[in-house]
């Protein structure tokens, strides 16, 4: 009786292990396929942005909360069973999503067109990075699976991350165009003052040809200034 108790016990505890050590190393495989795919995707996303076939430009943070949204949104509702057309659909008319190429792609899934396909042909489209790194994403999730899922809910952290960083880098630049801004209006009221207060600063600047050149030379470079601070500081963002 006490040999078959220890045979049980040893047959039951080896079972055990090997169940705990197979959904471990699942998981881990899993994860670590996720994030090598996922990786792929942000390297594939660059190399096309960089060779002009998406306008260098960046995604609003309201775009990108939004399409974190999506993605999160098609993660839960694909973890409740439904299919990846369906939740898809249900995240893009749910979310009130206003990105034509998520509406696209949904279009197309529900249509029962391949998503590499979808993905091929709407990758053309795409405006920013992010929304290629998007779509790679749902062609990765549509092959099924927890793989797919936590794809979706990884990208939807990435894609927070990066508003996130939009946010802090805009609230760390306020200083910068304040003070630019401050620079660039102090020249022109002190000219103004000079001209007002000095009749013979008063009778160069106005009533001599070199005086407007020093006017006009001053007033063109402080608009440049001013905007290229501008443009390095608030570069162009797709709507």
């Amino acid at each position: 009786m006490r040999h078959l108790v220890a045979i049980f016990g040893a047959t039951f505890f080896g079972c055990l292990v090997a169940v705990c050590g197979f959904w471990f190393t699942q998981t881990r495989l899993t994860r670590v396929w996720v994030n090598q795919r996922l990786s792929q995707n942000i390297l594939q996303s660059e190399q096309n942005s960089s060779s002009g076939s998406v306008a260098q430009s960046q995604s609003s943070t309201l775009q990108l909360k939004q399409l974190a949204e999506v993605l999160d949104t098609t993660a839960r509702h694909l973890r409740l069973g439904e299919s990846f057309a369906s939740a898809l659909q249900s995240a893009v008319s749910s979310q009130s999503c206003t990105i034509q190429v998520l509406q696209n792609f949904s279009r197309a899934c529900v249509l029962g067109e391949a998503a590499g396909e979808i993905s091929k042909r709407i990758l053309k489209t795409a405006k920013t990075r992010d929304q290629q790194f998007v779509i790679k994403t749902l062609e990765l999730a549509a092959t099924g699976g927890v793989g797919g899922v936590m794809a979706l809910e990884r990208a939807a952290i990435v894609i927070r991350e990066r508003a996130t960083h939009i946010d802090d880098r805009f609230s760390q630049a306020a200083q910068a165009l304040l003070s630019t801004r401050i620079l660039s209006w102090t020249p022109l009221a002190v000219a103004g003052w000079l001209v007002v207060s000095s009749a013979p600063v008063r009778h160069y600047l106005i009533l001599s040809p070199s005086g407007w050149v020093c006017l006009l030379l001053g007033i063109g470079l402080n608009l440049a200034g001013r905007k290229w601070m501008q443009a390095i500081i608030a570069p162009k963002v797709a709507v």
